[in-house]
């Protein structure tokens, strides 16, 4: 395939110097395939119609600004995140808690025996049952929107998995619905929801009602977000978190802040105006200004920059062992 000559044309075209497909917009701002292979080769453009993105408080009262449907819409988010899911490290899945609910009635089929069983009754499940249970899907019922199994159940659900499976039911030990605590995966299914990532690395997760309070879709979306970065695998580059929209059921999407965004992933909130400025200065170049903030007082957990948080964990050492030396002498 002969890939130098259509490169060469594309930055012709880009620079001005050629009529055609490109001339009705002016030089520097393209759109389509091209834009893609002209940023690769460091040339910088102007996607042609991109909205500037908007801020996290903005984007819930836009969004209820847009035409009115006769019913209660589901908020959700669709993050892109910097990674492969084609391989095996890096296939992301899993629950997220939402902290205010997600806003519809779950039912929930646990497949137990035993006191696994009644557990699983006082928790709140909707059905219960073992090899019983097994045969009635089988037969067809499906009156359920989740399953929790117990480990010693999962031979038996073998011969449903081709009915569960595409449907998104199939309990997954990844997501923590093959388990012997029952309380605790079933207050997760009826309060939370589950996600998969999709061959691009796009997660898409409700996060509530169009009813809902901003504060509640607010702390729904930072429950996600840090889900999402507990989850991250090993090795991936900056940034994790590439891009993420808001959208309702039946309503154009909005881009969202990417540096508010990081600060909710990392657990900072968004009125915190000296490490705003920090993660604005660390996603432009990968390093701050020592004396811009009290590092003292600062988690190197939760700094999204490598360098900064290896030097502040040096730091910390090098506090710690000065102190050791005091107390010696």
């Amino acid at each position: 395939r002969r890939r130098g000559p259509m490169a060469s044309l594309l930055l012709r075209r880009a620079a001005g110097q050629l009529g055609g497909l490109f001339s009705p917009h002016a030089p520097g701002r393209i759109r389509g395939p091209a834009c893609c292979v002209l940023q690769q080769r460091g040339v910088k453009v102007q996607v042609e119609g991109r909205k500037p993105p908007t801020l996290i408080a903005d984007a819930m009262p836009t969004i209820r600004g847009f035409k009115k449907r006769n019913f209660d819409q589901t908020i959700e988010v669709a993050v892109r995140l910097n990674i492969d899911p084609r391989k095996q490290d890096q296939a992301m899945r899993g629950l997220a808690v939402l902290p205010k609910g997600t806003g519809r009635n779950v039912r929930v089929a646990v497949f137990a025996t035993g006191p696994a069983a009644e557990e699983a009754k006082k928790a709140g499940a909707t059905i219960v049952g073992g090899d019983d249970l097994v045969d009635q899907v089988k037969g067809g019922f499906m009156e359920f929107d989740r399953c929790v199994a117990t480990p010693a159940m999962m031979q038996s659900l073998s011969k449903i998995a081709r009915i569960l499976g595409p449907r998104g039911m199939m309990p997954n030990p990844k997501v923590g619905t093959v388990t012997d605590n029952m309380t605790e995966a079933i207050g997760g299914l009826m309060s939370g929801v589950t996600f998969k990532a999709e061959k691009a690395g796009i997660i898409h997760v409700p996060i509530g009602k169009m009813s809902f309070p901003d504060e509640d879709l607010l702390a729904n979306l930072e429950a996600v977000l840090k889900v999402l970065v507990i989850l991250r695998p090993k090795g991936i580059k900056e940034p994790y978190i590439r891009s993420c929209y808001m959208s309702a059921a039946m309503s154009e999407s909005l881009r969202l802040d990417p540096e508010e965004v990081s600060l909710l992933a990392t657990g900072r909130g968004l009125d915190k105006d000296a490490q705003k400025e920090e993660v604005k200065q660390v996603a432009k170049t990968g390093w701050v200004d020592k004396a811009a903030l009290d590092w003292d007082s600062v988690d190197p957990q939760t700094v999204v920059s490598k360098k900064l948080r290896r030097y502040l964990e040096e730091r910390r050492k090098l506090a710690a062992k000065r102190q050791e030396q005091g107390a010696d002498s």
